[in-house]
């Protein structure tokens, strides 16, 4: 039974990524002074998660930049020995480089494992974050699947370090979206065990969020219980959160059915912490 759900890292038939796009990193110039947007992918994906997010950046004038995140290249084992501390060591200098090119504070906005990234820095870096967008956060993860499988292997680690959970396609309704999506087809387990114990680091500080901060969930994400968005709201340290669940959606809900009302929630967001945004766009027509 368990080799139903246990790649050996040897196996060459596996691990390489697929889909259609480009998998680099976004970068965005806008008007130095107006604002920034930092948007981070989720876990074994790549930054066109967050295109959306980039794409309405751009249209407002914004600086924008989605970085791939650490250990996140064109095969899952480059992703095995990439962890927590190597995604938030790397977003935090995102942060700051993009901060000092804006000439701004910045909006944080992440997707799945992005959104605990996200969150992170909107905790413990709130002199450089003006706002927090979280997609489908990961603070917990379904039961019994994907969670129960990782909470085994984070138990019964290191024999599990070096192999690798199979995949069936990622969680997206829209089935033009669900072939293009590009991700592996593994997921490396010692990895993957991080992105659980990073749910409970941001769970326990969630409380030190004070800016205003939008929360997008799917209702039929099946990585993700949908109740994520409202416990997420509710432990928030802020009164400024909005929740909006999206009806047709799964857990990249960036590129799903619903990605037009995402897109939307986002621009609509971005104009009311920031009123240089309307006042820009009146000028420019």
């Amino acid at each position: 039974m368990v080799a139903r759900w246990i790649i050996a890292p040897d196996d060459v038939r596996f691990g390489n990524l697929r889909g259609q796009g480009d998998p680099s990193a976004i970068s965005v110039d806008g008007e130095r002074g107006k604002g920034a947007v930092l948007a981070f992918h989720g876990f074994a994906g790549t930054p066109n998660e967050v295109r959306a997010v980039t794409e309405v950046a751009a249209r407002l004038g914004l600086f924008a930049r989605a970085p791939a995140l650490a250990g996140h290249g064109p095969h899952a084992r480059d992703l095995m020995n990439a962890g927590w501390d190597e995604w938030v060591s790397a977003a935090s200098a995102e942060l700051v480089e993009l901060a000092e090119r804006a000439g701004s504070r910045v909006v944080v906005c992440g997707l799945s494992l992005g959104a605990l990234i996200a969150t992170h820095l909107a905790a413990t870096r709130p002199d450089h974050v003006a706002g927090l967008i979280a997609l489908a956060n990961a603070t917990r993860l379904c039961l019994p699947s994907p969670g129960l499988p990782l909470l085994v292997c984070e138990l019964f680690q290191p024999f599990g370090n070096r192999f690798y959970f199979p995949k069936t396609g990622a969680d997206i309704r829209d089935p033009t979206a669900r072939g293009a999506h590009m991700t592996y087809d593994v997921n490396p387990v010692r990895s993957a065990v991080q992105v659980l114990r990073a749910g409970r680091i941001v769970r326990a500080e969630l409380g030190k969020v004070q800016c205003p901060t939008l929360v997008l969930h799917g209702r039929l994400d099946r990585v993700c219980p949908v109740a994520n968005a409202y416990r997420f709201a509710k432990a928030l340290g802020t009164t400024d959160v909005e929740v909006a669940i999206m009806p047709s959606s799964g857990h990249i809900v960036s590129v799903d059915v619903d990605r037009q009302e995402v897109a939307a929630h986002i621009e609509a967001f971005l104009r009311r912490i920031d009123p240089s945004i309307e006042a820009a766009t009146a000028r420019s027509c």
